[in-house]
Formats: structure tokens, C-alpha cells, sequence
């Protein structure tokens, strides 16, 4: 037996016929109905009618007004006289003289899913109260039908029950380019449609995992400063760790492909991920040494891990890191080098006869390639390093890493030159790959030649001391006590913009691209544009004096270190307070430097402290 519409009539299946879709109805053909049109037999039935036209109708039942209850069940019998028919009535037109009212019932009562509730305005098979129209020659009248009230759509023409297989079945087009074209396409899209590939079939998913595509995706990002150094990377275990990239025709890949870039993807935007404290806002952490368990815990925002490290006898006045090292000045006179993975003192330069007060140094000078292309990891390196001090002297140095196996590199130094100009102490350097630019207690800004050492020019223009600068390519910008940054031309001397807008004397200056950032003894931060001299927004937070400024313009990313013994995160963009970070340190903070991994700054409490965020992965790719 079978439901038929939900409704409890039912029907025997050897009574139901499948009907293939009806033909396109036609009055002046045989192929109004799937039902084999036959006349004479039409005639018979319905003596009245005098054309051979096919209707909708019930040929079986007199002419004139009918109503639901003058259908066979309850009226087949009033005729006195049947219907005289030569012809002896088929099986299934007795059968269908049957099953008529079930099927109206069945509609009546309504789908599977809206079993028990009538159609509205849908009357029962034997309830006389709803007449329906009919022609004069028997047919139904639709056009005056009431309507259904909005359910429609659940009585349906049996065509719509047939389904053309062919409408649905396509060919995968992907699949079968070659895996070159294949892979082209594919790299056009974007990270979610990438990732949707990878559950369409096993097909895709093979092409979405190539490292071609995800080589492509992680350059995507290089404006939000994703970069990696190849150079870092180990060919061998690189080979020995990935599989072959579908876009590679030999065993010998191209160095770029020798590196997992979707581990790597993966790791950097976990690694982004730590830094933010994603979903809540305003995060603050206590990570002192004597604060309570439950206020270091900070639910839903990744804790760094703390590094501290001692060894200076006095205050640590500046720092500088690359991806391997550390290197600190004190007020002890030292120059300190750490390392950045253990936080063992690897070597200590004595030069100055006052406070180092800053320092700056050729990043990852011992990593470079070879002539094929890899590392000579036993080769001596030699690096550059300039130092200020309290002393009035800019000291250069030649530092030298000295390879060691199964251990970290000896590291060297001695001094090269010692560069003479200033009657005060010096508070800030900066170099390129073309000058070193210091600055004074003097209130003088000086450039030297880099290469010969000699001095090229010197600027004139605050009316206080000038506690830093900042170098992009042939500009420089100072700020100064007297609460003044200017601008200037390296190369002419000529002072191209004063900027005013901070309300006391400022401590430190940060210039990259087109964006300056400063901080002051107002506790406040200001970001300008260099070319504008316009000021784009100003960072609240701060309790005391601003005293060190790090920012990234391609990340957005901002740290500052005060005096308020606090370490603050920002975003560049919105200038929201993004991480804040108290119990570093206990005393005033004088540097914080950072990078994709973690912060590090200095203090008046002689420590060095390192906040880490990436335990657990490996980011030695990242710069």
C-alpha cells in the first residue's frame, strides 16, 4: 500500500499507473492527453457532443451544472437508465471511478508535513455546501475556482515530478586540465574560496594543497608584512618535509618551493593570533614575578612567555635584536651581547669612558648564501655596529661571528673608528646603508658618511636637546625638549617641516615610509604624516612620560615603553589599545624594540626582558 499526499486514503500500488511527463497540450491533436484519444468511445459516453475535440473534462457525466456531490460516489445512481455503450468499460476506468474521491480526500487533508490540517476553503468529497462551476459541455470552469489561500505551491502539475538527470550532471572541468592550468586557476582565489576547494572532491583538494598555491597566498599578505628569509632555510630537511609540489616538473625543486608554505601560512597566522586578544578588548596582564595566580591568568588572549635576563651592572639604557641575538648598552659602559633563544651573555665590549646610551647594528650579518645558493655555516662573518655615549663619541665597530659546532657563534668586536663632533652627550643614532646620523644634548643633529666616515653635514634648529631622530632614505626628522620635530634634507641641510602639536618636551621618534610616530613627557603619542605634517591621531594611555616607540607600518602594529613601567600594544590604524603588559619591569622603562616573534625592552632595574610569542612554533623563516 501507499500514502498517497500524506493522507490516509491509500491505494493499492497495482491499481497506480507512472505516467511520464504530458506533452504540450493541443486541441487540434492527439496529444492533449497521455490517455489515447478515442472519439467514438467519447460519443458513446456523452451522446450530446458533436466534435471530436478533446476537453478537460469528465466525458463520463451528463452535461449542466454540477457539484462535488454529483460526482459518481453519490449520484452514479440516480440515472435510471445507464448509459447504453457497445464498448465494455475498461479496468482502469472502473478503478479510477473509485479512487477519484480518495484523491480529493487525500488532497483535502494536506501534505505529510501538514498532516491533520485541512487546505483551507478545500471541501470535503461528500460535503455538499461548496459548489463547482462546469460548462455547459461538462468541462470544469477554472478561472472561477476559488483560490487556495496562499498554498498553491503544495499542489503541483505531475511534470514537476520528473526530473531531466541531464539539468543536474556536469563535468568537473578542473579535474581534467592539466595540473599546470589547474594550478593557474587556482591561484586566483582568494584564502576562503582555497579553503572551500579543499572539501569539493579528493581532486581539489590535492590541487588546493599544492605549495604553489599557498606560496602565492602567503605573498598575498606581504602587505601586512608576512616575509620570510630564504636564506634561514635548511634545503635538506626542507626536501625530506614536504611533499613534491604538483607545479614542479623534477626532483630538484626551485629553492622557493623547498618550503612548506602551508605550514608556514599556518604558523604565521597563529603567530598573529597570540598577538591580538581577540574577541574581547582592553586585555591587561600583570606578569610580575609577585602577582597572584589569578591575575596573570587572562581568559581568551594567548599569555607570552617571559624571559628575563641579568647581567648588567647599571640601568640598560638601549637595545637593538635580530632574529639570533640581543645587544644592549648600559650605564655600566658595556656593550652586552645576548642570546636571544637562551639568554646567555655571549660576549661584553668595553670602548666608551661614559653610559652607552644607544646603539645600532647590521641585522643578521652572519646570515648569507654561498655561491650555490645555501649557507657556508662555518664561514667568519663580519658585521657593523655604532654606539653613543654619555661620553660625547660615536664609537664603530667590527663585530665578527665566529661559527661554532653544536654551540651558538663566538661573537667579536673591536673598535674601528671613533667619531668626534659632539660637546654633549649622544642620545640617538640611526644608520643606513649610506650614513650615520647622531644626535645631541647640543641640540645639533650630525651626518657622517658611512662608508668613509667623515662628516657631511650638520643641522641646526631646536633650541633644546635632541633625544632622537629618525632616518628614511634622505630625510631625517629629530625631535627635541624644546617639544618641536623638524624635518630635514640629508643631503642639502635644509629644514623642510616643523611639527607642533605636543603639549611638553619629547623622548623618542620612530619614522618609516611615510609615517612618523612620536612619544612625550604629555604621556601621549602622536602619529603624523611626513609629507603633510598633518597629525592623523593621537594614542591615550600612558601615566607618565613615553620614553621608547616601535611600530610596523605594514602590520599596524605599535609597542611603546614608559615610565609607567607598562608596555602597551596598539593599533596603528585605529589607535586602539590592542595589549597591555604590567610586572615586566619594576622600575622606568628606557627601550622596547620588537619584532613578528616578541618584545623586548630594557629598564632602570638592569634587566632585559623578553616576551615571547611563539613557543611551540617555528617561525626561524620569519623576518
Amino acid at each position: 500500500m501507499e500514502a498517497i499526499d500524506g493522507a490516509f486514503a491509500s491505494v493499492p500500488r497495482s491499481f497506480t499507473v507512472t505516467r511520464p511527463p504530458s506533452p504540450t497540450p493541443s486541441f487540434r491533436t492527439d496529444t492533449f492527453s497521455i490517455v489515447n484519444w478515442n472519439p467514438d468511445l467519447y460519443n458513446l459516453v456523452l451522446p450530446h457532443a458533436t466534435d471530436a475535440t478533446p476537453r478537460c473534462s469528465m466525458g463520463f457525466l451528463p452535461p449542466g451544472r454540477r457539484t462535488v456531490s454529483g460526482y459518481p460516489s453519490a449520484h452514479w445512481g440516480r440515472y435510471d437508465t445507464p448509459l447504453a455503450s457497445p464498448l465494455k468499460a475498461s479496468r482502469s476506468f472502473t478503478i479510477g471511478m473509485g479512487i477519484l474521491p480518495r484523491l480529493w480526500d487525500a488532497l483535502r487533508e494536506g501534505t505529510p508535513s501538514k498532516k491533520g490540517r485541512r487546505r483551507p476553503r478545500l471541501p470535503s468529497w461528500r460535503d455538499a455546501g461548496m459548489d463547482i462551476e462546469y460548462h455547459s459541455d461538462g468541462s470544469i470552469d477554472y478561472a472561477n475556482m476559488l483560490p487556495l489561500d496562499g498554498e498553491e505551491g503544495e499542489l503541483i502539475d505531475d511534470e514537476a515530478c520528473f526530473i531531466d538527470v541531464r539539468a543536474i550532471t556536469g563535468m568537473d572541468i578542473v579535474s581534467h586540465l592539466h595540473p599546470e592550468l589547474a594550478l593557474e586557476l587556482l591561484s586566483y582565489l582568494d584564502l576562503p574560496s582555497i579553503l572551500a576547494c579543499l572539501r569539493v572532491s579528493r581532486a581539489w583538494n590535492r590541487l588546493a594543497r599544492d605549495n604553489a598555491i599557498w606560496r602565492v597566498l602567503f605573498s598575498h599578505k606581504e602587505k601586512d608584512g608576512w616575509r620570510v628569509d630564504l636564506r634561514r632555510a635548511n634545503r635538506l630537511s626542507s626536501l625530506s618535509q614536504i611533499s613534491m609540489s604538483l607545479s614542479s616538473s623534477t626532483a630538484l625543486m626551485p629553492a622557493p618551493l623547498e618550503i612548506n608554505w602551508y605550514d608556514l601560512y599556518r604558523t604565521r597566522t597563529e603567530l598573529d593570533r597570540r598577538w591580538s586578544n581577540y574577541p574581547t578588548t582592553g586585555l591587561s596582564a600583570d606578569l610580575s614575578d609577585d602577582a597572584m595566580a589569578e591575575d596573570k591568568e587572562v581568559p581568551k588572549a594567548w599569555e607570552p612567555k617571559v624571559m628575563r635576563i641579568s647581567g648588567h651592572g647599571d640601568s640598560v639604557y638601549c637595545l637593538e635584536f635580530d632574529s639570533s641575538r640581543i645587544i644592549t648598552g648600559s650605564r655600566d659602559r658595556t656593550v652586552k651581547v645576548w642570546s636571544l633563544k637562551t639568554g646567555r651573555c655571549l660576549a661584553t665590549f668595553s670602548g666608551h669612558r661614559g653610559s652607552v646610551l644607544c646603539l645600532k647594528f647590521d641585522r643578521d650579518w652572519d646570515v648569507a648564501e654561498d655561491a650555490t645558493g645555501g649557507i657556508d655555516s662555518m664561514a667568519s662573518r663580519k658585521g657593523f655596529l655604532v654606539t653613543g655615549s654619555s661620553d660625547c663619541s660615536v664609537c664603530v665597530w667590527d663585530m665578527y661571528a665566529h661559527p661554532r659546532k653544536g654551540d651558538e657563534p663566538e661573537v667579536t668586536a673591536e673598535v674601528k673608528a671613533v667619531l668626534r663632533g659632539h660637546s654633549g652627550g649622544v642620545l640617538d643614532l640611526r644608520i643606513d646603508s649610506r650614513w650615520i646620523v647622531s644626535c645631541s644634548k647640543d641640540a645639533l643633529i650630525r651626518v657622517w658618511d658611512r662608508q668613509t666616515l667623515e662628516l657631511r653635514s650638520t643641522l641646526r634648529g631646536h633650541e633644546g636637546p635632541v633625544n632622537a631622530v629618525g632616518l628614511q632614505g634622505d630625510r631625517v626628522v629629530s625631535a627635541s625638549g624644546d617639544g618641536k620635530m623638524i624635518l630635514w634634507d640629508v643631503a642639502s641641510g635644509e629644514r623642510l617641516r616643523t611639527f607642533e602639536g605636543h603639549d611638553r618636551g619629547l623622548a623618542c621618534i620612530e619614522f618609516k615610509e611615510d609615517l612618523i610616530v612620536s612619544g612625550s613627557n604629555d604621556c601621549k603619542i602622536k602619529v603624523w604624516d611626513a609629507n603633510t605634517g598633518a597629525c592623523l591621531r593621537t594614542l591615550v594611555g600612558h601615566d607618565y612620560l613615553v620614553r621608547a616607540l616601535a611600530f610596523d607600518p605594514r602590520s599596524g602594529r605599535l609597542v611603546s615603553g614608559s615610565y609607567d613601567k607598562t608596555v602597551k600594544v596598539w593599533d596603528l590604524h585605529s589607535g586602539k589599545l590592542v595589549r597591555e603588559f604590567r610586572g615586566c619591569h619594576v622600575s622606568h622603562i628606557f627601550d622596547v624594540k620588537f619584532d613578528h616573534c616578541r618584545i623586548v625592552s630594557t629598564s632602570h632595574d638592569r634587566k632585559i626582558v623578553v616576551l615571547d610569542f611563539s613557543e611551540g612554533l617555528d617561525t626561524s623563516l620569519f623576518v
